[in-house]
C-alpha cells in the first residue's frame, strides 16, 4: 500500500511539474512578448513541439526496458519530447572520423545533429546535478539508452528521415515563435 502512495504521489508530482514548467502552450504565447523570459519561465524548445514518444518495439530488451526508466525519470522535469527530439548524437572518436568519410552532411549544421563525444553524458549528470531531479542510480542505464537510441534514430538509414524531422521543427519554431529562436539560437543564426 506505501509502494502504491508513493507511486501516486509521484505521478501527481510529475504532472504537476510538467505544468509549471512550460508544457502550457498559454505560457509559451505570452512568454512569446518578453523573450528574455521564454526560455527562462517555461523551458520552451524546439524539442518540445516534436513527438513524445519512440516506437522502441525494435530495439533490445534491455534498450526497451531502459526507454521506460528514461521516459518516467526525466519527464519529471521537463516534456519527454525535449531529449527525444534533442539534435544530440554521441559518437566516440573513431566513429566521427569514420562519419566524416561516410557521411560528411552529419556534421554541416549542429542544430539539426551534434554529434560530438560525450555530450548526452554531460547532459545527463547536468540534469542530475539539479535540485529535486529523481535521477539517481539510474543515470547511466539512462545515458546508455540515450547514446543507443540517437544513434538508432539519426545515422545510417534513419539520417535523412532525422534531419527532415529536426529542420521541420526548427522551421516551424522559427515561424511561431521568432523571438524564441532568437533567444535559444543566438541573432543571425
Amino acid at each position: 500500500m506505501k509502494r502504491y502512495i508513493a507511486a501516486v504521489a509521484l505521478l501527481a508530482g510529475i504532472l504537476c511539474g510538467r505544468h509549471a514548467l512550460g508544457a502550457d502552450p498559454a505560457k509559451h504565447d505570452a512568454a512569446e512578448q518578453n523573450p528574455k523570459s521564454l526560455t527562462a519561465n517555461t523551458g520552451f524548445y524546439p524539442n518540445d513541439n516534436g513527438p513524445a514518444e519512440i516506437d522502441v518495439s525494435g530495439y533490445p530488451k534491455e534498450m526497451r526496458l531502459s526507454y521506460k526508466v528514461f521516459a518516467f525519470k526525466c519527464a519529471a522535469c521537463h516534456t519527454i519530447a525535449r531529449p527525444i527530439n534533442s539534435q544530440f548524437l554521441e559518437l566516440t572518436e573513431d566513429e566521427i572520423k569514420k562519419a566524416k568519410v561516410d557521411d560528411p552532411d552529419l556534421f554541416k549544421d549542429d542544430k539539426l545533429v551534434k554529434a560530438e563525444i560525450g555530450v548526452w553524458n554531460r547532459y545527463v549528470k547536468r540534469m542530475m546535478s539539479k535540485p529535486g531531479c529523481p535521477v539517481g542510480k539510474d543515470g547511466k542505464q539512462i545515458f546508455e539508452f540515450l547514446v543507443f537510441d540517437s544513434k538508432a534514430r539519426k545515422t545510417g538509414a534513419n539520417a535523412k528521415a532525422w534531419r527532415e524531422h529536426r529542420a521541420r521543427l526548427l522551421h516551424d519554431f522559427k515561424e511561431k515563435y521568432p523571438a524564441a529562436y532568437e533567444t535559444v539560437f543566438g541573432i543571425g543564426k
